[in-house]
């Protein structure tokens, strides 16, 4: 590359190389709990000079294009692809540097994907993150071990959270990529099924988006720093279970329940909910002493959960003819049972 290609790119790359440097190590998280003295602090100032070669920054001018790649979900999705070639990771390097995206840079040279690894680059981008001490701590620590070891294992920056921020913020990462597997399974599932089939799929699939909100919303102990977290858990698991479903349903493993059994089933489910709505009231408390849970949230996530009942009955009838409205009524209401019950105990 020539001087004047070089220094284009330096200059194009001015922001982000100063945004890498600004508050360094980035302490803004910590407030006074900043340990200068501490080892992880030594080592960020150890690296704080590193650069990244010049061949593994973009392309002069091609910055402006870049911004709102979405460098964090490219990443991700790139990881998450067989034989992801050296130009798709081009193409997340490139957005990383154009959005300032710490956490990326650090991934991509800790692993080293479409770059040669650089430990010490990765500590350095690591450093410039908002952490608190504990987790800048651990961070720093694992990267370190990784370079004195060279173990291969692939680094991520949910490896060593612990803050309820990361926690919530990871879960996040998470569930978007199970989604996506998620929804492609089903899709391929469903691909063949008739038009009518189809569109009862949909309004279930609208019915357990509406219960499965209730559920991480209503019936989720928000109190905690992890409330972001549990909400998205919650959500994710009425998400696997319909998808679950499903599958079990297309290899011909359907519910086998009597009329008997769901008679059962659904008069437990009303003296649970009963139970419930009868709680005694603490004031200043939640009605359910179960965190925020109260029993106006319940009311709501049980009117859901009524919907999303129906509408599977509903395909249940469309896709499943031989199998009895009340088998599928005593699936779900044996499940619900259980997730009410989880609020007397």
């Amino acid at each position: 590359m020539s001087r004047t290609g070089l220094f284009a790119i330096v200059c194009l790359l001015q922001p982000v190389l100063a945004a890498a440097q600004a508050d360094y190590p980035n302490t803004s998280a910590m407030g006074s709990m900043a340990d200068r003295k501490s080892a992880w602090y030594r080592q960020c100032l150890s690296v704080q000079h590193v650069q990244p070669p010049a061949r593994e920054l973009p392309p002069p001018g091609s910055l402006h294009g870049l911004r709102g790649c979405g460098a964090e979900n490219l990443y991700y999705d790139t990881r998450a692809r067989p034989g992801a070639s050296p130009a798709d990771w081009d193409k997340v390097r490139h957005c990383a540097y154009a959005e300032s995206d710490a956490s990326v840079l650090m991934m991509l040279y800790a692993n080293g994907y479409g770059v040669s690894r650089n430990d010490g680059l990765a500590v350095r981008y690591a450093c410039s993150l908002a952490a608190a001490p504990a987790e800048m701590d651990g961070r720093v620590a694992h990267l370190n071990e990784r370079m004195q070891h060279h173990e291969a294992q692939p680094f991520d920056q949910c490896d060593d959270i612990t803050s309820g921020f990361m926690g919530s913020h990871c879960a996040a990462i998470e569930e978007r990529l199970g989604s996506k597997e998620r929804s492609g399974k089903l899709a391929a599932l469903m691909k063949s099924w008739q038009p009518g089939q189809q569109a009862a799929a949909a309004r279930l699939q609208q019915a357990l988006e509406q219960f499965a909100a209730r559920r991480a919303d209503q019936e989720t102990d928000m109190s905690g720093t992890l409330r972001g977290a549990l909400a998205i858990e919650a959500r994710a698991v009425e998400m696997d279970l319909f998808a679950h479903d499903v599958r079990d349903a297309e290899r011909g493993k359907l519910p086998r329940y009597s009329e008997q059994q769901y008679q059962q089933l659904d008069k437990k489910l009303n003296q649970v909910y009963q139970r419930l709505m009868q709680h005694p009231q603490q004031e200043g408390a939640p009605a359910l002493g179960h965190g925020t849970v109260t029993k106006e949230g319940v009311t709501l996530t049980q009117r859901a959960w009524l919907a999303y009942r129906d509408a599977w009955v509903a395909l249940g009838a469309a896709r499943y003819p031989g199998v009895a409205p009340h088998a599928w009524k005593a699936l779900l209401t044996q499940r619900r049972i259980e997730q009410l019950e989880e609020f007397e105990s």
